[in-house]
């Protein structure tokens, strides 16, 4: 999620200072952290999950059916909520200066598209995480 909100943050950096190398290089940094965090969680998450949100869906069985199952619808509400509050952003902040006068630095569009296929493509398998049983406690009589 960290590395998600990275990413998020990276699109305020190039909205506020693009066109600019330090824009660019904010953004990259930004980037390559979301990478460091991101992959290494997405894995364990993969991991966890035990293959349910990338194995094709004949290899799983019926519990984990359901559980991508409702993992992708909770995932489509979710990344719905997303794109809904961009739209009300985006409005607000067009009639700031009179009605519809937006300008959209054109570096934001390719991290924008980034961001948002990183949300998209992540937003299922933390809910699949989430929702996870927690593991049978240790028992402790047993080491006595």
């Amino acid at each position: 999620m960290a590395a998600l909100v990275i990413l998020w943050a990276g699109l305020v950096v190039i909205a506020q200072y693009a066109p600019s190398d330090l824009a660019r290089n904010v953004y990259l940094s930004m980037f390559g952290i979301s990478l460091v965090v991101g992959l290494p969680v997405t894995s364990w998450l993969h991991a966890a999950t035990r293959g349910a949100m990338y194995l094709p869906e004949q290899y799983l069985d019926e519990r984990q059916r359901t559980e991508r199952h409702r993992a992708y619808t909770s995932a489509h509400g979710a990344t719905t909520a997303v794109l809904a509050l961009l739209f009300i952003l985006a409005n607000f902040v067009s009639w700031q200066n009179g009605p519809l006068s937006i300008t959209i630095p054109l570096a934001l569009i390719g991290p924008t598209a980034l961001t948002l296929a990183a949300t998209h493509y992540t937003t299922p398998l933390l809910i699949a995480g989430w929702r996870l049983p927690d593991p049978p406690p240790d028992d402790e009589d047993a080491d006595e």
